[in-house]
């Protein structure tokens, strides 16, 4: 269940990571393109995060997929480890968090392909 969980968030990501590049070179992006990548961002690692804890809960092998998991969520779960002790505790918070950074990582992202979409332009342009 739980890598059936995984590779459907998986693939829901790349569906979207898809759909982002399939822009032409010359749009930009908007706010829209920031709240979509920053949804598919948060709910890729905030549900590995609860996929996580779910097997860590087991005694047996699922513990290892379940530790791969938590760390989607490195380094901003680091912020919440005093809440490690307690496990929903623990996986509210870093909830929280990750939904929050989830718009800065989606904001560098889109940076970084507008970059690399005007930078083959620009080097032609100076040849």
């Amino acid at each position: 269940m739980v890598i059936l969980g995984f590779l459907l968030v998986l693939a829901l990501g790349i569906y979207g990571v898809w759909r982002l590049s399939s822009r032409p070179a010359g749009q930009g992006y908007g706010w829209s393109a920031v709240w979509r990548l920053a949804c598919l961002i948060a709910a890729f690692r905030i549900s590995a995060i609860w996929l996580g804890l779910a097997g860590f809960r087991r005694s047996d092998w699922v513990q290892i997929p379940a530790f791969f998991l938590s760390m989607a969520g490195w380094p901003e779960i680091y912020i919440v480890r005093a809440a490690r002790a307690q496990p929903l505790r623990w996986g509210i918070l870093a909830s929280l968090v990750l939904a929050a950074t989830s718009f800065v990582w989606s904001a560098a992202l889109l940076w970084v392909m507008r970059r690399l979409r005007n930078e083959p332009a620009a080097r032609s342009d100076d040849s």
